[in-house]
């Protein structure tokens, strides 16, 4: 409600009345104040407002000019008494009034009709910002949002893997009893990096040396054995035993005793020499020689598959002469 001091040109009691445009239905307020007089005009154009006040309209003509028109039904009840009750003889609307309210018509229906076309405007806007937010991928439409948790969750999982643990796969009997065709298990990869170098005992993965494996475009051979030496032992099998430095050694995880020979050697600077625990049906250091440490991916610490089989691997680490 925007109200205006207009108490030079109103009477104690007074009647204000503003007729709206019949695009946008405002209703006529008018009300009667004792002590002072002021004119209140709501939802009303704004040159409407200001045309009451350049031409001074006063009460009377006011009050006879409401009830000359059929609206005067909308009126507040005590606001309509006071018109009603005026002596003023009966003054139709002037030409300007008809003119000014035939403007306030047209220009009311123009703006309704231009909301329509921008209200279009704005949904379509609003359709082709939604749809710039989505992108095409492999024929389906991911948001942005999503784009980026997918993101996210794979540059997590390839890190984990390359620099923490990876979970591997046991697909042949070469390390059985120890694993099991189809068994699951985690390597881990920080022991090696900031702990220790491998020790004789230790279950690693491994990428195989030049000419073993399939050696496939994304070199994603891998092999699991145990580490039986380090480098500087000399290693030796015979009558059905391990010997390293001379040593026979007490192996409680093989599945069975060797039946094949290996002479002595010694293990270069830098590498390991690996075995399988399923001795006669593994393919292993025995065959193709000792492995360099550069290869080791990562050993092996933990079984999560088969559920009866899940835990941590016996630890038969131990440390040779040459460590000492």
């Amino acid at each position: 409600v925007i109200r205006f001091a207009c108490a030079e040109q109103l009477h104690t009691r007074m009647c204000a009345a503003l007729c709206s445009s019949l695009t946008y239905p405002s209703f006529v307020r008018a009300y009667a104040q004792q002590q002072r007089g002021y004119l209140a005009y709501t939802n009303a154009p704004q040159n409407s407002i200001s045309r009451c006040f350049s031409q001074k309209i006063s009460l009377q003509s006011s009050c006879t000019r409401l009830t000359s028109r059929q609206d005067t039904q909308i009126l507040p009840q005590q606001a309509r008494h006071v018109c009603l009750s005026s002596k003023a003889p009966p003054v139709g609307p002037d030409p300007e009034t008809k003119t000014t309210t035939d403007s306030l018509i047209t220009s009311g229906g123009s703006n309704n009709g231009q909301q329509q076309p921008q209200q279009q405007q704005q949904e379509q806007q609003q359709q082709q910002q939604q749809s710039s937010q989505y992108y095409e991928v492999f024929g389906l439409k991911i948001s942005k949002d999503d784009l980026i948790t997918i993101g996210l969750a794979v540059a997590i999982s390839y890190g984990i893997r390359w620099f923490i643990a990876e979970p591997r796969f046991i697909p042949s009997l070469s390390m059985f009893p120890t694993f099991d065709v189809g068994d699951r298990l985690i390597a881990e990869k920080i022991t090696y990096r900031f702990v220790r170098s491998p020790v004789p005992g230790d279950v690693i993965i491994f990428h195989p040396v030049a000419g073993v494996g399939s050696h496939s475009l994304f070199n994603d051979d891998v092999f699991i054995k145990r580490i039986v030496a380090v480098e500087g032992d000399t290693v030796e099998v015979r009558d059905g035993v391990l010997f390293v430095n001379g040593e026979a050694q007490v192996e409680p995880f093989i599945n069975e005793k060797p039946k094949y020979y290996l002479s002595k050697l010694t293990v270069p600077p830098g590498d390991v020499f690996v075995m399988g625990d399923n001795r006669n049906n593994s393919y292993d250091s025995h065959i193709w020689g000792p492995l360099p440490k550069e290869n080791i991916l990562g050993r092996a610490v933990f079984k999560y598959w088969p559920p009866q089989k899940v835990g941590t691997l016996q630890d038969f680490t131990h440390e040779t002469g040459s460590n000492n």
